[in-house]
């Protein structure tokens, strides 16, 4: 199971653009652009409101943009992993 800060994760997802996430994501993760959330995670099986997801984009504020909205949505359990670099260095794949 990934880590995220020494918490366990079961969702990634990058909330840059499509292109963004081409170039280079962390490792299992989906792409949503942000303005996709919360409804673009029901084309992802597995994720749930009781599933613990990290969220992260380029420099962080598409990231906390995103956090806010899932948990509005219901979602409780997100952590705001701000930009990739940021995200990568914290990050410990499956």
């Amino acid at each position: 199971m990934p880590r995220f800060r020494d918490l366990p994760v079961d969702a990634v997802v990058d909330v840059r653009s499509k292109l963004e996430f081409w170039l280079g994501h962390l490792p299992g993760a989906v792409c949503v652009p942000v303005d996709q959330l919360p409804d673009g995670l029901a084309d992802h099986a597995g994720i749930t409101k009781a599933s613990r997801i990290l969220v992260y984009c380029a420099s962080g504020a598409r990231s906390a943009s995103a956090a806010a909205a899932l948990r509005r949505a219901g979602y409780a359990r997100v952590t705001d992993g701000g930009g990739i670099g940021e995200a990568r260095r914290d990050f410990v794949p499956a």
